[in-house]
Order: C-alpha cells, then sequence, then structure tokens
C-alpha cells in the first residue's frame, strides 16, 4: 500500500490559543510533519502513524499536554519498530497500549512537577498503519474515521457521557450532538496515574480514506459531510483545508484539527500516470 498523508490545525473562531497538536511520521524514514512544520508525508511499504491530540487544562497546559502525548508517542512507535522483530498483531495491541500508557505517565509526571500545570490533559487518537492494516489507539472524543466508496464509518467510539448515555439507551445519536453535556470526556491522558486506551483494528483497501480528527470538526460535521468533503477533495491537503473552511462556516467555536491520509495500491497509481 502507498499513503499520502496531510494534517492541519486552525485554532478557531473564538478560542485564543491553539492546545491541539497533530503528528504525522514514516517509521522507516523519519519523515515528521507536526502542527508547527506541517507539510506531506508519503509512505510506501514502511509503517506510518497519525496522531491527533486536543490538550485540556487551560491553554498553556493543554497544548502542553498534547505536544508531550505526539512527542512521547513518536518516541516509543519508533523504538519499538527497530527494535521489536515480532509485529503480529498482538505484538502491536501491546505496543499501542505501552506507548499510551508511557504518555499518560509523561504528562501526569509533567504536571505533578509543576502546579501550574496540575490536572492538564489531552484526547488521544492514535493510529498504525502496518501492512496494509490500521491499528488505532484511542483515549478521549478525538475521532477516526473511514471512508471507502461512498460509504463513511466512525472507527472510534468516543470515551465520553454523551456514548454512555447512548450506549444505554437513554439518548439517541442526534440527540448527544445537541447535548451540552457532549463535550465531556470519560478519560484524557494525564489526569490520572492510569488510563485504559480503546484499541480498534481495520484492514486497509486501495482508494480508503483516514482521517483523524478533534471534537472541533466532529462536533461541527457531521459524519456524512466528512466523507462527502473527502471525495470531492480526494488529495490530503485539499481534504484538510476543505473540512477545516466547513468547520470555520459553521462557527468553529473550539480549535480544528485533521489528519487526512489517502491509501493507494502501487497498481491503482500506475493505472492513474496510465491514464493521464
Amino acid at each position: 500500500m502507498l499513503a499520502e498523508i496531510f494534517g492541519s490545525s486552525n485554532v478557531g473562531l473564538i478560542r485564543q490559543d491553539n492546545q491541539d497538536s497533530f503528528l504525522i511520521a514514516n517509521l522507516e524514514t523519519g519523515d515528521i510533519a507536526t502542527i508547527a512544520a506541517p507539510s506531506m508525508v508519503s509512505a510506501h511499504t514502511a509503517p506510518f502513524i497519525l496522531v491527533v491530540a486536543d490538550g485540556v487544562g487551560g491553554a498553556a497546559s493543554g497544548a502542553l499536554a498534547s505536544s508531550i502525548a505526539t512527542e512521547t508517542l513518536l518516541a516509543e512507535l519508533h523504538r519499538w519498530w527497530h527494535k521489536v522483530p515480532k509485529r503480529d498483531r498482538e505484538s502491536i495491541a501491546a505496543c499501542l497500549r505501552n506507548a499510551i500508557d508511557t504518555a499518560n505517565r509523561a504528562i501526569y509526571q509533567k504536571a505533578h512537577g509543576a502546579p501550574q500545570h496540575h490536572g492538564m490533559g489531552t484526547t488521544t487518537t492514535l493510529a498504525l498503519v502496518v501492512d496494509s492494516n490500521v491499528h488505532i489507539a484511542q483515549v478521549g472524543d478525538s475521532r477516526a474515521y473511514l471512508i471507502r466508496g461512498g460509504s463513511v464509518r466512525q472507527v472510534t467510539k468516543d470515551q465520553s457521557f454523551v456514548q454512555r448515555l447512548i450506549d444505554a439507551g437513554r439518548m439517541t445519536a442526534r440527540e448527544a450532538e445537541q447535548s451540552e453535556h457532549r463535550n465531556i470526556i470519560l478519560q484524557a491522558l494525564g489526569p490520572e496515574e492510569k488510563v485504559t486506551c480503546d484499541l480498534y483494528h481495520e484492514k486497509l483497501e486501495s482508494a480508503d480514506f483516514l482521517v483523524l480528527c478533534s471534537d472541533g470538526l466532529s462536533n461541527q460535521i457531521s459524519a456524512e459531510d466528512i466523507a462527502g468533503i473527502t471525495r470531492g477533495a480526494a488529495r490530503p491537503e485539499e481534504i484538510c483545508a476543505a473540512l477545516i473552511e466547513e468547520a470555520m462556516h459553521t462557527g468553529a467555536p473550539d480549535n480544528v484539527t485533521v489528519v487526512a491520509a489517502r491509501i493507494r495500491s502501487p497498481e491503482a497509481d500506475y493505472l492513474e500516470v496510465l491514464n493521464n
């Protein structure tokens, strides 16, 4: 599988500071893109990671927490890729859990060593693509969507108060979208010494799109609209720009962060070149 990945972030129309972070990295080549240095990252057979983190706990604290998360996750996954030869589904799951636990400890310890950052935390959605499979670890309510053909699916499930009510049959998804409690998350990296991540796995196909985003996007735009914009834009940098622009049109009360990956097979790329 081949992939082109791009990320972008915007402070939004209400907030004064951007507490979000994102990271894209090719673990083999070392190519990296971040919120401070956005760029296109390409991957061929090498594994790559996508991370979106939405900080909480005040402007400086939230931004610090989300940046610690992305940096720590990259360091742990880079070490794993170059030092651990066994890479089956079970070992990948163990790697993702360990990376999340390590990032949680780093933020927790930083907060306890600096009173001004007490209670800081961050959501984290981490996607690792290896051998045409995407493995996702999530804490909080940032999301991962898979767009395939004419359909979209939210791969992750929010660790949120309203999602728990939906699961209990006490609230519909539509009611949750309008709820004043929709921003209450049940977990984040940092506030507690221990954290539990949810793991997901999907087999990727050529022409798939992966979209990771903070709730600054998902609270403003429906999954169907995200899919429509993604299919219409096609290239990752265009997808990110179009999604953020749409969020801005809706008022963008929060920071908006998007990472988009376009998955291609070598055969599809070859045919595209021939047709052009």
